[in-house]
């Protein structure tokens, strides 16, 4: 199980800043932890800006939405940022996960953490299943406040 955390890089791209394998810490007979990723304020940091398209997911700053989604052998998403932290976990086939720095293939179990950077999806082959969890961001500073 991979753990892929996005960001930018110094050009302002989208990228993948960490990757690494899940390490789970036997905590009992039978029982073991891990922590992919965890925030330490609520609501989590300002997403970065994007220059790809906005999707408004609707969530406000702190609140959560739990999604699943499906794409198709093949099937492609436009280049989008969104206003979530997203938490997703591939279920069941692969996935490219398309950023600035390249495509980035997820297999099932992996794990990507999405700050709301510029990205796309296409899905593998056969397909894939995610699972989502959003979590609404504040906006970046540079973007203007609603009126």
């Amino acid at each position: 199980m991979r753990t892929f955390i996005t960001g930018v890089d110094a050009d302002g791209k989208s990228c993948v800043v960490s990757q690494e394998d899940l390490a789970l810490d036997q905590m009992a007979p039978g029982f073991a932890l891990g922590i992919p990723y965890a925030t330490a304020a609520s609501p989590p940091p300002a997403r970065p800006a994007g220059a790809a398209p906005l999707i408004d997911q609707g969530i406000a700053p702190g609140l959560v939405r739990w999604m699943v989604v499906d794409l198709g052998p093949g099937s492609e998403t436009p280049m989008h940022h969104t206003d979530t932290l997203d938490l997703q976990t591939v279920l069941s086939g692969n996935v490219d996960l398309l950023l600035g720095d390249g495509a980035h293939r997820l297999e099932q179990g992996d794990l990507v953490v999405l700050t709301g950077v510029d990205h796309a999806w296409r899905g593998g082959p056969d397909g894939c299943r995610l699972s989502a969890v959003l979590v609404g961001t504040p906006p970046p500073a540079t973007e203007a406040a609603p009126r």
